[in-house]
């Protein structure tokens, strides 16, 4: 029954959280847009047609008023989600630890969306989550706001140096972001989740060019594939470096 509601639950949220990134980018009030209207018209939406993923599938794809495609981000995120906080309940249980990956999943599953449709990493989702973690952080104890301020310090060279010499291989807003992660996760956390990232991204970048030599001079949104590297963190974090190591 648990697992049950953890569906639920989980798909809700996401939904809410895609309705953030498609308009804090373009600086529309999502709060208002919880009241749900189409993407197109404007046309409020039924109780029908806003039934994360069922709602997707039965009308294929499309917008019930207007019948224009709908983002395919939608059923993304509102499939990815359930998946994830189940194999996150199933690891941690109602720990420290689920909420603290529940809630940076929030901001990566946020800005995937805002990165996907706009190429937007947006400043303010970023200062937001920093400061709800710096006061966690403080209220946890001082030392451990100080631990992770001391990674943000190091993250903030590391990751401004690396833009530099790469300055054509990510943007500014993934840096920032990386920067953050610092501060929200362990350092030996960060390593792995740009590791799994670059080369998943390069993986996919490569395949894909095969098939389309246009997309080589496009830009790639990279938040998805932090996202994939956040997930490998989580799922296998430990084990991989006594792996390595």
């Amino acid at each position: 029954m648990i697992y049950f509601h953890l569906v639920v639950y989980s798909t809700i949220f996401a939904s809410f959280l895609h309705v953030v990134g498609m308009n804090v980018p373009l600086r529309n009030s999502f709060i208002l847009r919880v009241s749900s209207q189409c993407d197109f018209c404007g046309k409020k939406l039924e109780v029908g047609q806003m039934i994360p993923i069922l709602s997707f599938i039965l009308q294929g794809g499309k917008s019930a008023c207007c019948h224009k495609p709908m983002n395919k981000t939608y059923i993304a995120v509102e499939l990815m989600s359930p998946f994830f906080v189940c194999l996150l309940y199933a690891l941690y249980g109602f720990t420290t630890t689920f909420y603290l990956y529940i809630t940076i999943y929030s901001l990566l599953l946020i800005l995937f969306v805002s990165d996907i449709l706009y190429l937007c990493i947006p400043d303010g989702i970023l200062l937001s989550y920093f400061i709800i973690f710096a006061i966690l952080y403080l209220y946890q104890n001082p030392s451990t706001f100080l631990s992770h301020l001391y990674q943000l310090i190091i993250g903030l060279f590391l990751f401004l140096l690396l833009y530099l010499i790469v300055r054509n291989g990510f943007g500014f807003g993934d840096i920032k972001l990386l920067i953050l992660l610092c501060f929200l996760l362990s350092f030996k956390e960060v390593v792995l989740v740009f590791i799994i990232a670059v080369f998943s991204g390069l993986l996919v970048i490569t395949l894909v060019s095969l098939f389309n030599r246009k997309l080589r001079t496009q830009k790639i949104p990279f938040v998805p594939f932090i996202l994939i590297g956040f997930i490998f963190n989580v799922c296998t974090g430990d084990l991989f470096w006594n792996l390595i190591l």
